[in-house]
């Protein structure tokens, strides 16, 4: 009896462990779920900095938040199975692309409609915002660097970066290498 218990917690463990893995497969692959999260952070930071926000309007936010994610994601997944379906044109694979990519498009409009009614306050905006920028030039220039940072996260695959730091990890360890050389 204990048998079947530990081998049904193990089976649901491999299950969370195979969710992950596809969430993280997704973002690795999906410019746009990286462009999703990095909303999503701005959009949270600046909730939180700058608003006082009730529990039914996070409840709103992180619903929305998760919709937009959720139809990413199977929208990612219905691709990736009509791209190995058929690699050749078909009137059909296109009409579910094109249908799954308009599901992403209605909740990403939805989500900017619910961050526009629970957020825009032109108080906010004039003085909170304003003067807060104002006030410390480090953090624009830290929201700049950020924004640029972003912007590659979100151009830029998650392994193109893995190689990168492996380039430059190899080439200082190439350069201690040499030196250490040449110090013998």
């Amino acid at each position: 009896m204990k048998e079947k218990v530990k081998e049904k917690f193990l089976k649901q463990v491999h299950s969370f462990k195979y969710a992950i893995s596809g969430l993280l497969s997704a973002f690795n692959s999906e410019a746009h779920m990286r462009f999703h999260l990095v909303v999503t952070i701005y959009v949270v930071a600046f909730s939180l900095k700058f608003y006082n926000l009730s529990t039914a309007q996070w409840a709103l936010l992180v619903l929305t938040i998760s919709a937009v994610f959720i139809t990413e994601i199977v929208n990612t997944a219905l691709e990736r199975l009509c791209d190995t379906v058929t690699s050749e044109y078909s009137k059909n694979i296109g009409f579910v692309k094109d249908v799954a990519a308009a599901a992403v498009l209605v909740s990403a409009i939805a989500a900017v409609c619910v961050a526009f009614i629970t957020l825009f306050r032109v108080d906010v905006f004039r003085y909170m915002l304003f003067y807060f920028f104002e006030d410390s030039f480090f953090a624009f220039i830290v929201l700049i660097l950020s924004l640029l940072v972003s912007a590659l996260f979100v151009a830029l695959k998650p392994s193109k970066y893995k190689e990168y730091f492996e380039n430059v990890k190899k080439y200082f360890s190439d350069k201690s290498n040499k030196s250490t050389k040449e110090e013998i």
